[in-house]
């Protein structure tokens, strides 16, 4: 335990912890449900998301074993590129924090006599998200201790960001699946869809390119808009916004 402890830097866990905070204060806030329920649930959905980067992490290389990433041909680079976002990141990112969002729903924000999810799946989203974010942030910002600023103001604004609203629109049609009859293929459709807004973000970021990062920043916006209008309809709209 002590040897754990040595080895984290303090000072970017503060800047991780930070990257997070924000959302988290405001996701938390918001949220129209008691106090302590709140707590429990968010507590609970952000342990989780920090369990799944340690599944992650420790799967990757397993799966994924290292290879030789310099490839010759264009079409090789489109083609790793592609692969990269959608099925390293994309499928086994969203797979796993997609199925602790549903544990924790299943157990902590569902109606059984109803067979209805409740809103507080959204807290459930967003933490897990945000716990995942957060030791993914961890990770980066420590790679380059020159640009710990530069890099805690990416992390915070661009892939925190990202990971929060994968997720809540993921737990958003938990909630639309409550007036479906196919509530087991709107499931797999928002599993699917998370998939593919994680994959299509990466491969814009990946090149590091100016065009890729104002497309991949244009795409999260507008999912942003769609988040906030269908908050707005399915948890917020008892709260007076005068």
């Amino acid at each position: 335990m002590i040897q754990f402890l040595n080895s984290i830097d303090f000072k970017i866990l503060l800047y991780a912890t930070l990257s997070i905070l924000p959302w988290g204060f405001f996701l938390f806030t918001l949220q129209p449900s008691d106090f302590k329920r709140k707590l429990i649930l968010s507590s609970v959905a952000l342990i989780l998301g920090i369990i799944t980067t340690q599944i992650i992490l420790y799967l990757h290389p397993i799966i994924w074993p290292e290879v030789n990433f310099k490839p010759k041909k264009t079409a090789t680079v489109l083609s790793q590129t592609i692969y990269i976002s959608f099925i390293q990141a994309g499928m086994m990112e969203e797979t796993f924090k997609e199925f602790f969002i549903l544990l924790l729903a299943f157990f902590g924000a569902y109606n059984y006599k109803e067979k209805k999810f409740d809103k507080d799946v959204i807290l459930i989203g967003g933490f897990v998200a945000l716990g995942f974010a957060g030791i993914e942030n961890y990770v980066y910002i420590s790679k380059d201790k020159n640009k710990i600023f530069e890099m805690f103001l990416g992390r915070t604004l661009f892939s925190s960001n990202i990971h929060l609203l994968i997720n809540l629109c993921f737990a958003l049609f938990l909630l639309k699946s409550n007036s479906s009859d196919k509530k087991t293929v709107v499931l797999f459709y928002a599993y699917f869809l998370a998939v593919i807004q994680h994959g299509v973000v990466d491969f814009f970021l990946l090149p590091g390119s100016k065009f890729g990062n104002w497309l991949s920043t244009a795409m999260f916006v507008g999912i942003w808009v769609w988040v906030v209008r269908d908050l707005r309809k399915f948890v917020y709209e008892k709260i007076s916004w005068n």
